[in-house]
């Protein structure tokens, strides 16, 4: 018999003592009561001793009531009860010598068959069976009696055993009932958080799957908008140099205002999708906090209260650009939740995560950075779709749904997760995690000296024919001389043919029939020409593939005049001088050592 049946069976022997009490409390009170008008004397000292009686079962009732017997003792608790009626039968007759109370002492040991445990049912009622044969004798003086009474407690011996075998076989199948239940709920329960988390990677692989499929519809229209913004801006740029009127200067610096503003927006798709060009290098994430902070305290409002909380200096791998981009935006969005009211928490922290604690990061050191607000905060369906581009709860014009998709995109550029708890009524946290470096910041740059422009032939190289035709006229603005090609193709003919003439190749990276990287490899085998690479898509690691094999800088499009201008200044201006030091306008991107003009 197992431990846990052996400890029911100690419930079912405290389960029926409290039923068997009462009887037994009022079989004696009746029988007291009925002795009289049946004519049977009933002296003082039987009542006292049925008054005993009755109040050693009342007392064992109560103390079983309140839980006062431990469980251990309740097979000897339960003979003691039992025998109570027995010793009332018997004093009973050693006082009155009544034969007629042989009949209640026979029906008080049947009810032996009661007691569950079989070792103190023998040492109760063997006793009580030795005691009762004089008493069977007196009764009718026949051996019948003795024999009737022995032969009953041989039955009730064999009614309980029987009962005993049949509550135990009873509980070991309700324990085995009950644990195949409790099995069957556990797995249940593994199922139902087994379909949990595959509903959950589902959601996650579905979320991935749009935002990728977003982030690719964002890269493209990026890229188109990109040069539609270039013309605009360049043609903007060509008119204001040459017009004289105030009025439509005014005008054109509006249209370059505007043409601007939407080239941030490109920039902030092409962050979601990243595509964009991140300008990395060790840096100390408090300083882009130092960096951002003025321009807080500015764009927050005097309602907004500010609370810095930093943590151990950390050195992360990154583009303060972006970064500082991101806590601008973490911090727009957390105003607006605030509805220009409340505080907003900047904490810094370096923490130590293993594998998958966050997201899909690797194990290792992370630099943390959260904002938190005091705002209205977020329920779970705002929360899954807060990083989809142009998702907003914002009113119309309040926002474009870019500035969290541009945080997400870059987070994830730099090798990064970002978590969002958020509780309706309680504001919104917002945590970035970003790898830790062991690399050192480097030393501010110093500016570069002026190098003077030259004259000469530019070849340009771009399938837009806007952007094509506005480049040329910024170039013939800045002193030099254009040439254009709408693909690769064309730009290899005309390089064969005037390639003594060019001074500059402006190649754009995407192109149909012959895109950038090829077109870059054929005017290498003509000649040694210094190339500028431009774009607003390509890839990073593509455009650093060229910079290590030569190409001189990278220009993201959209540029202005002045951007071009200074590239031009400083690409044409050291090759016409044959001095000077590579430098591209992408900090990031950086041309290897040339051993001919010494270290880069």
């Amino acid at each position: 018999m197992s431990p846990e049946v052996d400890a029911q069976l100690e419930h079912i022997a405290f389960d029926r003592l409290r039923l068997f009490l009462p009887i037994v409390i009022g079989g004696i009170l009746i029988a007291l009561a009925v002795s009289v008008p049946i004519g049977l004397p009933v002296p003082v000292s039987v009542i006292a001793i049925n008054l005993v009686m009755v109040i050693a079962a009342v007392a064992m009732y109560l103390a079983l009531r309140a839980h006062r017997i431990p469980p251990r003792f309740a097979h000897a608790v339960g003979a003691l009860v039992w025998l109570l009626a027995p010793i009332n039968t018997l004093s009973s007759y050693a006082i009155t010598r009544e034969a007629t109370l042989a009949l209640p002492l026979m029906l008080e040991l049947a009810s032996a068959s009661l007691l569950v445990d079989t070792v103190w049912t023998l040492c109760v009622t063997i006793p009580v069976l030795v005691l009762g044969v004089p008493l069977s004798l007196h009764a009718g003086g026949l051996p019948v009696y003795p024999m009737s009474l022995v032969g009953l407690w041989f039955v009730t011996i064999l009614m309980q055993q029987w009962m005993r075998r049949w509550t135990i076989r009873a509980e070991t199948h309700r324990l085995d009932v009950e644990r195949a239940a409790a099995m069957l709920a556990k797995e249940l329960d593994e199922r139902r958080r087994a379909e949990a988390e595959s509903e959950r990677l589902r959601d996650q692989f579905v979320h991935a799957q749009r935002m990728d499929a977003v982030g690719t519809l964002a890269a493209g229209l990026a890229h188109d908008m990109n040069n539609i913004l270039g013309g605009i801006l360049a043609f903007a740029e060509v008119l204001h140099a040459e017009a004289t009127d105030k009025d439509v200067r005014a005008d054109l610096a509006r249209i370059r205002q505007e043409a601007e503003r939407g080239a941030q927006l490109t920039r902030s798709l092409l962050a979601f999708s990243r595509r964009g060009q991140y300008r990395r290098r060790a840096l100390l994430l408090h300083s882009v906090l130092d960096d951002m902070s003025p321009l807080l305290s500015r764009v927050l409002g005097k309602h907004i209260a500010v609370v810095r909380r930093d943590g151990p200096p950390t050195i992360v791998d990154g583009d303060p650009a972006q970064l500082g981009q991101v806590m601008l935006n973490l911090c727009l969005n957390a105003s607006d939740a605030m509805d220009g009211t409340g505080t907003v928490t900047i904490t810094t922290n370096e923490v130590d995560l293993v594998d998958h604690e966050v997201g899909s990061l690797p194990a290792g050191r992370y630099a943390s950075l959260s904002v938190a607000d005091t705002g209205s905060g977020m329920d779970a369906d705002t929360q899954k779709r807060v990083f989809e581009p142009f998702f907003t709860t914002k009113p119309v014009g309040r926002g474009t749904g870019l500035g969290l998709a541009m945080v997400f995109g870059a987070i994830q550029a730099h090798g990064g997760a970002i978590v969002v708890d958020s509780t309706v009524g309680r504001g919104t946290t917002m945590t970035l995690y970003l790898p830790a470096s062991e690399a050192s910041p480097a030393l501010p740059a110093s500016e570069p000296v002026a190098v003077r422009r030259t004259r000469g032939l530019v070849l340009v190289v771009d399938d837009e024919p806007v952007v094509r035709s506005a480049t040329a006229r910024l170039v013939q603005q800045l002193g030099l001389t254009a040439v254009t090609a709408s693909d690769g193709d064309e730009a290899v003919e005309i390089y064969k043919q005037r390639g003594h003439e060019i001074v500059l190749v402006l190649l754009d990276m995407m192109m149909p029939r012959m895109p950038g990287p090829e077109c870059y490899r054929a005017l290498r085998l003509l000649g040694e020409t210094p190339v500028l690479l431009v774009s607003g898509y390509a890839a990073e690691n593509v455009a650093q593939e060229l910079l290590d094999a030569g190409a001189e800088g990278f220009l993201e499009k959209p540029y202005t005049r002045a951007q071009l201008g200074a590239e031009i200044d400083r690409i044409v201006g050291r090759a016409a001088s044959d001095a000077g030091i590579v430098r591209s306008s992408d900090p990031h991107l950086k041309r290897p050592s040339d051993p001919k003009l010494g270290k880069a």
